[in-house]
């Protein structure tokens, strides 16, 4: 053996060699705290799984909640809109029923004068039959023309007050919106007026009275004329009749 090979294998036997702990009571102390390490993360991992189905219970609640407050939120909404309806259903009432009171209200003050005005028809109608014939006494017509001043002054007073007077003369047209047929004579025309009785009276676009009229009605020609069968049928009876006579 050379020297060198023995500095080696000297230096081999100088290098330490490190000693492995096989001592039992070591080994079991270790493994018990691996154990008891395992154990408690176990425990957490279970702790870690209960708080995930609380937070899974919660959300499942929340998402509850969160349907009921959409469902409140939509049935609100939905009632807002009957409320809303209501008003306007409310106030559009109300409008009409102001514009029916206004109205009534107008029809009431622009009609109201026609009791005194239907009071006022006697005397209108003896003034009218007064003065429809022409006295032949001079006092009389003297007070006939008071009659007369006094009849005006009333016409003027109703037609101030939109009063209407229905007078037609002899002539015109029978209108049986604003006159009433008491009888009828005999007429070249159809539905003439052949005489007044009474003069008709309206206020505005009410009628107070339609005007007491005679109408013309058109004579039937009962006449049968004359032809060539009708003479020989005369000429033939007229000389029966003379040889009974003879």
């Amino acid at each position: 053996m050379s020297e060198e090979e023995k500095k080696i294998e000297t230096q081999e036997e100088t290098i330490p060699v490190e000693e492995v702990n096989t001592d039992p009571k070591e080994e079991k102390k270790e493994h018990k705290d691996a154990k008891k390490e395992l154990k408690e993360e176990k425990k957490k991992l279970e702790l870690y799984e209960k708080q995930l189905d609380d937070l899974k219970v919660k959300l499942l609640e929340a998402q509850k909640k969160a349907e009921d407050y959409q469902a409140k939120f939509e049935a609100a909404d939905k009632q807002a809109d009957d409320w809303k309806n209501k008003y306007f259903q409310a106030f559009a009432d109300m409008s009409n029923t102001r514009k029916q009171v206004e109205r009534e209200t107008a029809d009431f003050k622009k009609y109201a004068k026609q009791s005194l005005i239907e009071e006022m028809l006697p005397a209108l109608d003896g003034f009218d039959m007064a003065l429809k014939n022409e006295p032949k006494d001079e006092i009389v017509k003297k007070y006939l023309q008071g009659f007369v001043m006094i009849h005006s002054k009333f016409l003027s007073v109703l037609k101030d007050q939109s009063v209407e007077i229905i007078n037609p003369q002899k002539g015109d047209d029978y209108d049986p919106n604003t006159m009433q047929a008491f009888s009828t004579v005999d007429g070249e025309e159809d539905n003439k007026i052949a005489d007044v009785f009474t003069k008709g009276y309206k206020l505005f676009d009410h009628l107070i009275r339609p005007a007491g009229v005679i109408v013309t009605k058109k004579k039937e020609d009962n006449t049968i004329p004359v032809t060539d069968n009708n003479a020989e049928a005369a000429t033939d009876s007229s000389k029966e009749e003379s040889k009974e006579n003879a």
